[in-house]
């Protein structure tokens, strides 16, 4: 018997109807809200945390679920709630309603080159008059005219020609045609005009966590708009092992991402004020298992030794082959990677950086569910991959989330209180990434948190004693730092456990070992490093003090740290724009040597080290 769900959001109000032997978590996701669920809905993570009314039609509530829920009867965990009457769920401020879009993508804006040849343009060219004496074809009078001989037209564009050519009084007339450069292939053509028509292109980074899009005026080289949402198949899972297990058992991950492709794609054109029309091309980006996913591959072996992908090299498709809605004769160019986990967004985040072009040896980390390190320069590249989890993204911390609204991004403490800043200004409401850091920084600077990661006053001055008095609490059984009350909306203190701790410490560690794993592989030291790059959302927001404090970077000047945003997405973009950077990033692949780092002991070692924080001395 099928009930019906209305669902509450920040003042929004939906309606839904629940199917027979759905859990609430499927209806929710199935009507399009993204509600968090990095264990894939087996009620082990207790993100997908709700609130129903009345508690009679919410069905039976397991008592192992109240370590998340507390004993409030109407507090339920939506994967493990299946309604037996009409409901009412009130949702947190964590979750993303339907075709929620922000109008920035993650890390901000995109640095996009002002110079450079696009991969698609427009070439106005004037035909020959034929007469009895010059009989050649429209299809040849059409290559003459570009000094193409390779031009390809399909014959729907040559007969629009060959009407051009009857109609035309003169017996010449100017033709504008759509080029493909790199294929030499005839896009579009219509009459040459007084009007310039706009050529525009996609760039999308897929990240495991968040999908970026930025739409391209080809002639300009401006953003005209851009976009970023939860990566829609979030729901099977946080990370990429999940969702190859999910792939595995028959999960529709292939039509989740191309469906919210073409979505963003509409929100990005009709921002714009552009037909689906005027997009001649697209280049997307991301991790190996989220191109495998995209186009349909299955990605199941690189889940294990010898994590063996089916393809990383440079992929074109017609765009039907993805649904994704542009210009019918458009390109979609996959960008291609080095290896299983080192993938099409780390060689477009080298496209951005050039740190692949420079003298000296870099450093550049992508941090996300999985860290990528590359180390080097223009003498060649060494990478490596490391299982960080997601603590970063929020999904191992109690109260983590994502870069929502309402999400601490910053804390410092003045006195006894604790100055907190929340993206977009919004009620705390949970904490990401860069919020963690400065908190667990702020801790190891005050004394409150030793090397090995406890939290305790015992040994920390009187002072600081007497100022975490009122910050410090005990949650289930272990001391926890109080961030936020959220008195007003019933859900108790907003809370930073000691269990929440050892995650980031488990995520710093794997990040910090693959670097000095790579930095030993390239036989240097820190100290020889001319710059580290961090990109990604993370990256982007993270205090490089915070990041150096808690040790999940090697020890450098703060100066030589440098946040490059969306490089992933940034490098995309400059696909579309600069046609070389196609076979810029071939050379880059061909150059990086990847590293292994899954049985390595020399991993192992640095990574039991590399979970240990630095002591106020060694900073």
């Amino acid at each position: 018997m099928k009930h019906t769900i209305t669902i509450v959001s920040d003042g929004r109000t939906e309606t839904a109807e629940l199917e027979p032997d759905e859990s609430l978590l499927e209806c929710l996701q199935r009507t399009g809200w993204h509600v968090p669920a990095p264990c894939g809905g087996i009620g082990r993570c207790g993100k997908c945390l709700v609130t129903v009314e009345p508690v009679s039609a919410a069905g039976i509530r397991r008592s192992e679920d109240e370590r998340f829920t507390g004993s409030a009867s109407e507090r339920r965990l939506a994967c493990r709630t299946f309604p037996t009457g009409d409901l009412t769920v009130r949702l947190s401020a964590t979750v993303t309603p339907p075709t929620s879009a922000d109008t920035t993508a993650k890390g901000g804006t995109i640095d996009v080159p002002t110079s450079g040849r696009p991969i698609v343009i427009l070439e106005r060219v004037r035909l020959d008059p034929p007469s009895l004496a010059d009989q050649r074809s429209v299809y040849r009078r059409l290559r003459d005219a570009t000094s193409n001989q390779k031009l390809t037209v399909r014959p729907d564009l040559l007969q629009r020609a060959s009407q051009a050519v009857a109609n035309d009084e003169e017996g010449a007339p100017v033709v504008d045609l759509v080029l493909d450069a790199p294929e030499s292939a005839t896009i579009d053509l219509a009459p040459g005009t007084d009007g310039v028509p706009a050529l525009t292109g996609l760039a999308f980074d897929i990240g495991t966590t968040t999908v970026a899009g930025y739409l391209v005026n080809l002639g300009t080289h401006e953003v005209m708009a851009s976009r970023s949402q939860a990566n829609a198949q979030a729901p099977w899972g946080a990370d990429v092992i999940s969702r190859i297990t999910s792939y595995g058992n028959g999960s529709p991950l292939a039509d989740v991402i191309r469906r919210q492709l073409a979505q963003m794609t509409e929100d990005l054109t009709r921002s714009a004020g552009i037909g689906a029309d005027s997009v001649y091309t697209a280049a997307i980006v991301g991790n190996t298992t989220m191109i495998h996913l995209l186009l349909g591959l299955d990605p199941t072996s690189m889940s294990h030794a010898p994590f063996l992908p089916t393809i990383t090299e440079a992929v074109a498709l017609d765009p039907a082959e993805i649904g994704l809605p542009v210009h019918r004769e458009a390109r979609v160019r996959i960008v291609p990677g080095v290896s299983a986990y080192v993938g099409a967004d780390i060689v477009a985040d080298l496209l951005s950086c050039r740190m692949h072009r420079a003298d000296g040896v870099s450093l550049l980390i992508d941090i996300g569910t999985n860290g990528e390190i590359v180390c080097g320069g223009a003498d060649g590249l060494i990478a490596c991959s490391t299982a960080a989890g997601p603590a970063f993204e929020g999904a191992t911390i109690r109260h983590g989330s994502g870069g929502v609204s309402g999400a601490i991004n910053h804390v410092r403490r003045e006195g006894g209180r604790l100055v907190i800043e929340t993206i977009a200004g919004a009620p705390a409401s949970s904490i990401c990434g860069t919020g963690l850091m400065d908190a667990v920084a702020m801790l190891l600077d005050d004394g409150v948190l030793d090397e090995t990661g406890r939290l305790d006053l015992d040994e920390a001055p009187a002072a600081i004693r007497d100022a975490y008095g009122r910050l410090l609490t005990e949650t289930d059984g272990e001391p926890a730092l109080i961030l936020a009350d959220r008195a007003g909306n019933g859900d108790g203190p907003l809370v930073l456990t000691q269990s929440d701790i050892r995650q980031v410490q488990l995520a710093k560690g794997a990040i910090a070992a693959g670097v000095h794993v790579l930095l030993a592989e390239a036989g240097i030291t820190a100290d020889d490093l001319s710059a580290i790059y961090l990109a990604g959302g993370f990256g982007s927001y993270v205090r490089p003090g915070a990041a150096l404090r808690v040790g999940l970077l090697p020890g450098v000047p703060e100066d030589r740290v440098h946040a490059i945003g969306n490089a992933a997405g940034a490098g995309a973009a400059r696909m579309l724009v600069d046609r070389e950077c196609a076979c810029e990033a071939l050379r880059i692949v061909d150059s990086c040597r990847y590293v292994e780092l899954s049985g390595s002991s020399r991993f192992q070692d640095h990574y039991m080290e590399q979970m240990m924080f630095p002591s106020r001395e060694a900073v």
